[in-house]
């Protein structure tokens, strides 16, 4: 997914919220490029978080984490399963930023611990001080921004080191704006385009969820890299399609 987006290719990416390894299996052999595995909205574990994960290695897709809280010592567990990024919630400031890359990254870059854990390969493939520096080179930080004070420090979240790109949460954005679930109110627009902007003066990716509606191909032409579904999306739209066939 990292080197698609550095080449400025489109990751295509869906959301999961439950514990279905299979289901992700599925959308590796599909084609999918990235997993955005949900567990500020869910109620998955960290052992399910595991499980999903290993099920995206074997499958050739890349597996990321959205956090519920943006503290080191969560960062630090999810990436220690072996997650390849991490998601920031609700990313608001520089100061933010610096402590999402704190926690992802490895001294000098970072904070974070280090031991032979899973996402080590166990210590068994090198020495952990190389893992260490491939670690900090492929792992991703990403951030939500979804509140006017996020979209008022774009620029400054985007430049800041070891922040890989950010991804709009729309509905929380609208809310913040004061006009909730009108996520095509000219407010929201005005706001989304903003972070668009800073994408391209900055050089990061943006990424966003298409909903019901709405097509990759809208989003491609507005400058997004980083596209969302959502299982449910996927589930919704082929099982409304497969009806209105079925009873046409």
């Amino acid at each position: 997914m990292k080197e698609k987006l550095q080449k400025g290719g489109i990751a295509a990416g869906v959301i999961v919220q439950d514990p279905a390894p299979q289901v992700v299996e599925v959308l590796g052999l599909l084609g999918f490029d990235w997993l955005f595995i949900d567990c500020e909205h869910s109620p998955m574990s960290l052992e399910d978080v595991g499980q999903l994960v290993m099920a995206a290695e074997l499958r050739g897709i890349t597996p990321l984490v959205r956090v519920p809280q943006n503290l080191p010592e969560i960062v630090l567990r999810y990436l220690d399963i072996g997650a390849m990024g991490i998601i920031i919630p609700g990313l608001e400031t520089v100061e933010d930023a610096e402590i999402a890359v704190s926690g992802a990254k490895y001294p000098p870059e970072g904070m974070r611990g280090l031991a032979g854990v899973r996402g080590a390969n166990f210590g068994l493939s090198g020495p952990l001080g190389d893992y260490v520096k491939i670690a900090n080179r492929e792992t991703m930080v990403l951030g939500v921004v979804e509140s006017r004070k996020g979209v008022e420090n774009i620029e400054g979240i985007l430049d800041t080191e070891g922040i890989d790109g950010v991804s709009i949460g729309s509905n929380d954005l609208s809310q913040s704006l004061g006009v909730p679930g009108q996520t095509d109110h000219p407010l929201v627009v005005e706001a989304i385009d903003k972070i668009l902007a800073a994408g391209r003066k900055k050089g990061k990716p943006i990424g966003g969820l298409i909903r019901g509606g709405e097509t990759p191909k809208q989003y491609i032409e507005k400058g997004y890299q980083m596209l969302l579904t959502s299982v449910y999306g996927l589930i919704t739209g082929a099982g409304k399609q497969f009806l209105v066939n079925a009873r046409g």
